[in-house]
């Protein structure tokens, strides 16, 4: 049907209708038979969704529309999931604009819906109760811009508006806790991160049928986050429980790299054998630089335990036994034992181990 005739349709229909609610009854059904078409670019279906939205919010925006919250949320979600498919029309892009200009449209219905001043009894009844909602597919968007620059101001401005979370269902916690101990883990805040993320796999195992796919996926993408936090915290997960999500294969050699001091394994893991995965993930620097220090400190503990002591209380080793076996740890013969000591002052400064360097 052409453009035209449906909005002289519309026009013709809902004379009395204000002039906002048939820009968006117009645009809506001009999406929605765009996005129903096989031919229709996505590019063109996502600037039919955003047109579509952007009247929307000129409805929304009065203050007695909360009962439109829920419409709200499903445009959101469309407008997110319009806008993904879209950039990846065109992989060869630097930028993805359309995800971009899709957080923007958030932006603005995000703050319609934390000014909201109408009084309630119920979150349920109120804009606000698209606050998460709204809040989960924005760091969504932010997470594949790899621009989280922002999230903190959101967080900040969520806190002001005094909504607690738990007042929110389990799903949308769920969701927020995980997008937050991402968050929390690019910022190197690993025991922050570590209880979001926690949080966010217990209850999603717990929130439905462990055989149901969704569910399984959701799990697996949460503990792949979960798993990195934590062995770089030194705390090694079950091999079962990544068995049973088939993550033995990626986390497995690492664990046994750690407990061994193998840096050579460490190496070959992270540069070979699964790095294109790793990068995608976004944890391969994370793990370079905290596993490497934690495979250099049981390397060192391992080779103090070996060691003949006559005084347990007062352990002594040579620099040149710690170089013999970082020699072979790490198929590197450049080391001598000016680097050993080095790495051995770098882990005290970082408080790895308490230790003593004693020259000789």
């Amino acid at each position: 049907m052409p453009t035209e005739t449906i909005r002289s349709t519309v026009q013709a229909e809902m004379q009395s209708a204000p002039r906002p609610l048939r820009d968006f009854v117009t645009n809506y059904l001009l999406f929605t038979i765009a996005s129903a078409l096989e031919n229709s670019a996505f590019a063109e279906v996502y600037e039919l969704i955003s047109t579509c939205f952007g009247s929307f919010l000129s409805l929304y925006q009065f203050p007695d529309a909360q009962w439109l919250t829920q419409l709200l949320k499903d445009l959101s979600f469309s407008l997110v999931e319009w806008a993904i498919v879209a950039d990846k029309e065109n992989p060869g892009a630097k930028e993805l604009k359309i995800s971009d200009a899709a957080a923007k449209h958030l932006a603005r219905a995000f703050n319609i819906v934390i000014s909201d001043k109408v009084v309630v009894d119920k979150i349920q009844d109120s804009k606000k109760n698209a606050l998460y909602y709204l809040a989960n597919l924005t760091f969504r968007v932010y997470f594949k811009l790899k621009s989280t620059r922002l999230i903190p101001t959101m967080l900040a401005n969520i806190s002001k508006a005094g909504v607690k979370l738990k007042q929110f269902p389990m799903s949308q916690r769920v969701t927020q806790s995980y997008y937050l101990g991402r968050y929390y883990l690019y910022q190197l805040d690993l025991r922050t991160a570590e209880h979001y993320l926690g949080f966010a796999f217990r209850n999603c195992v717990n929130a439905g049928d462990a055989e149901n796919e969704v569910v399984h996926w959701n799990s697996r993408l949460i503990l792949i986050y979960l798993t990195a936090c934590r062995v770089c915290l030194g705390k090694m997960p079950s091999l079962q429980l990544l068995q049973d999500y088939g993550l033995d294969m990626y986390f497995s050699p690492l664990m046994t790299a750690i407990k061994l001091g193998d840096l050579a394994l460490l190496q070959d893991t992270l540069e070979l054998d699964r790095s294109d995965w790793y990068i995608k993930k976004e944890i391969y620097f994370l793990l370079k630089e905290k596993l490497t220090i934690l495979c250099w400190r049981s390397l060192f503990r391992r080779v103090s335990l070996v060691a003949h002591q006559p005084n347990p209380q007062q352990v002594r080793v040579q620099l040149q036994d710690f170089l013999v076996v970082a020699q072979k740890l790490t198929r590197d013969d450049s080391y001598d034992v000016l680097d050993i000591e080095c790495v051995i002052a770098s882990l005290m400064d970082q408080v790895s181990f308490k230790e003593e360097v004693i020259p000789l």
